[in-house]
């Protein structure tokens, strides 16, 4: 059988018609060379999105059919224990940067000169102490006082020495500033403080679900106070993008010979009204598969080898069901 007659009997078995329809090409085609079943689909593939996070569904923010956008949140998780877990880390990154900006800024006017204070007086205790010191050894000589006391004041003398060099190097040590270890060390727990806040908020951004792209939800599988599990995965929602439409068709091996990117194609909607979209082949699969678009002939074998085809439609069909079954004429 010729592929003109081919095409007058597959669309009406293919869209289950009892009466023959056959049309000529619209927009001078070639002649007929294959016919093939196909769908309606979106610009891309459809994206079933799922969660990333256990929880309770708080909000349904998006119904089937509604047309959504890139970002736009479509299901709302309740996350208490993830703003709460955000506080915290917010917390400690502010207690981190508290502590590498005060070792940055180093010691205080005020500290500086409290230490001065106490170095000099430390120095006029060492003073009187080696005054008395010296008082007694003279005095000792002359057994007007005893050894003993003598004792008694150079110890005094030494502690008050060694004070007066506790005090000199604490003098230098606030002089000197922090050391780079210790504000390396600092400097990366306020780095680490500040990564935790953002693990933090990717978290808490999982509790929003958001369409990754533009264009019409097709199917809610989600309501409000469900517990979605990670462990039990399933889709939310199943999207689809359509800036355009293309068809996806199931060639039959006899005819993949006859199709080649580029190449013409009709694309019938409705056969009695002769509903047609022109469109042109842009992908043949590399592999053949099973058929999976089923017509309503009962003599059409399903276990038949098919490649799929992918047709972008060159005009944007208006208010056409994505999923529509559909019939495609390949022209030479």
């Amino acid at each position: 059988m010729n592929c003109r007659a081919l095409a007058t009997l597959f669309l009406p078995i293919s869209l289950g018609m009892t009466t023959p329809v056959f049309a000529e090409s619209e927009g001078g085609h070639g002649g007929i060379v294959a016919a093939a079943p196909g769908r309606i689909e979106g610009s891309s593939d459809m994206i079933s999105i799922g969660a990333s996070i256990n929880g309770i569904v708080e909000r349904v923010l998006a119904r089937q059919g509604d047309r959504v956008t890139s970002g736009q949140v479509l299901v709302s998780i309740v996350c208490d224990d993830q703003k709460a877990r955000l506080e915290l880390r917010i917390a400690e990154h502010e207690a981190a940067d508290s502590v590498y900006r005060r070792l940055v800024n180093g010691a205080r006017k005020e500290e500086r000169e409290i230490a001065q204070d106490e170095l000099t007086l430390s120095e006029a205790r060492l003073a009187e102490a080696q005054t008395r010191a010296n008082r007694s050894t003279a005095l000792t000589l002359s057994n007007s006082v005893s050894a003993s006391v003598r004792d008694v004041d150079d110890r005094d003398a030494r502690m008050a020495a060694a004070q007066r060099e506790v005090a000199r190097s604490r003098v230098n040590l606030l002089a000197a500033g922090t050391r780079e270890e210790e504000l390396a060390e600092a400097k990366a727990r306020d780095i680490a403080a500040a990564h935790a806040i953002d693990v933090a908020k990717a978290e808490l951004e999982k509790c929003d679900v958001k369409s990754p792209v533009t264009g019409i939800l097709l199917r809610k599988n989600v309501s409000e106070g469900e517990l979605i599990s990670i462990y039990y995965p399933k889709p939310l929602m199943v999207v689809s993008e359509i800036q355009s439409y293309r068809v996806r068709a199931e060639v039959d091996e006899h005819d993949v010979p006859s199709i080649k990117v580029g190449q013409k194609a009709d694309v019938v909607i409705f056969p009695r009204n002769q509903v047609r979209l022109q469109g042109k082949v842009t992908q043949i699969a590399p592999v053949m598969g099973r058929r999976q678009i089923l017509t309503s002939d009962p003599a059409d074998k399903s276990d038949r080898d098919v490649v799929e085809v992918l047709i972008a439609l060159e005009n944007k069909p208006e208010n056409i069901p994505i999923g529509l079954r559909v019939s495609v004429l390949f022209f030479e």
